[in-house]
């Protein structure tokens, strides 16, 4: 097994400020660019993650990259697990989501699923995942932490951002992080502007600039 957990992450404000902003609003902002799968949803509606990430490659069935994840985390990483998406086993639960908390790691993100759903849910520790699986793994199987991986079609690095809620997750590499907060804070205001002209009867055509002749009846 591989394991790298001595790299370099973005300052804990950097990543704060990029927090304040929905997934969307980061998403279309940075280009639409670093959107992860659709089907990796929050256990609860109400959770938000956000924080550096920290990439585990933990194969179908087992469970082992991840115990050592969690033991070598940082502070305010986010797990985000190639689990080679799985949906036969839960290598996740609610005895793993007590020994985040305890290391203070931000998230887990899992390309697989978990179980103990409504135990994780009353702890508040933000999970994303493809589903719920009740059946257990072994722990036998070597992995990688650390490495890159890759999520749908979305490359995954150690150190990126990730900032998750209702609406999906968003991956922000190192180097586009510079600036993207205020030009977040710029087209949200721009939406308040938009939708003030809403109200006051001017169509989405219109404040678009769409092409009326390019309709077709």
């Amino acid at each position: 097994m591989t394991a790298v957990f001595d790299f370099e992450r973005p300052e804990r404000a950097q990543i704060a400020q990029l927090a304040a902003f929905s997934s969307a609003t980061i998403h279309e902002t940075n280009g639409q660019c670093g959107a992860l799968p659709h089907f990796l949803k929050p256990v609860s509606p109400e959770m938000r993650l956000h924080g550096a990430i920290l990439t585990v490659f933990c194969p179908a069935g087992d469970n082992l990259p991840l115990h050592l994840a969690i033991e070598g985390a940082r502070e305010g990483d986010v797990l985000v697990v190639d689990h080679e998406g799985s949906l036969d086993d839960g290598p996740f639960g609610d005895v793993m989501a007590e020994a985040c908390i305890a290391r203070g790691i931000a998230g887990l993100v899992i390309d697989g699923c978990i179980r103990d759903a409504t135990t994780i849910r009353a702890m508040n520790f933000p999970v994303f995942s493809r589903g719920l699986c009740i059946k257990g793994t072994t722990k036998l199987h070597a992995g990688r932490i650390g490495a890159p991986i890759r999520l749908g079609d979305q490359a995954v690095e150690s150190g990126d951002i990730i900032v998750g809620d209702e609406d999906g997750l968003v991956v922000v590499g190192k180097l586009e992080l510079a600036g993207l907060a205020e030009k977040c804070a710029q087209r949200e205001q721009r939406e308040v502007e938009l939708r003030r002209a809403i109200r006051d009867g001017i169509s989405t055509v219109e404040l678009l600039g769409l092409k009326r002749e390019s309709m077709r009846d």
